[in-house]
């Protein structure tokens, strides 16, 4: 079957199942997904689950955000809410962003998990980020006096 343009795509990230365009994944010229589905578009180099969905061992509630960031994208709508709120979660799409190498939702993602660091209300987030050896690109260190005054307030 020979992929086109509007065609539907399934996907199958880690358990979950997803349908898009082709072209919503064909968004970002330099992301991964643009690799995976333009360098050989009837036969990317993925597998494929039972149901004939393409399989991406990633987690799915970031994909979901990742998707939703190609489509808001792709339609030219404000995307950034999409974002989530929480750190932890922003810390995980900030790993995947890189990984699907969308460099404007890692930034972004990056700006307001820095944001929730400033405020120095979960400095265990920046603690294990600056420990990671896959800090996000862009992240920035808190000031050790920061986070000594945050734990101090705990104690």
């Amino acid at each position: 079957m020979s992929l086109g343009s509007g065609d539907i795509i399934r996907l199958n990230v880690g358990g979950q199942s997803f349908g898009t365009q082709l072209d919503t994944l064909l968004f970002d010229r330099h992301s991964l997904l643009y690799q995976w589905f333009d360098a050989k578009p009837n036969n990317p180099p993925l597998p494929v689950d039972r149901n004939g969905a393409y399989f991406i061992d990633r987690d799915p509630h970031c994909f979901g955000i990742v998707l939703n960031y190609l489509r808001l994208r792709t339609a030219g709508q404000v995307w950034e809410a999409c974002l989530p709120k929480d750190p932890d979660r922003l810390a995980l799409l900030t790993q995947e962003a890189d990984y699907f190498r969308l460099p404007a939702l890692r930034d972004q993602a990056v700006a307001l998990l820095q944001s929730c660091t400033e405020r120095a209300d979960v400095g265990y987030v920046n603690e294990v980020l600056i420990k990671s050896i896959s800090c996000p690109m862009g992240f920035k260190k808190l000031d050790d006096s920061v986070l000594s005054d945050h734990y101090d307030d705990a104690d």
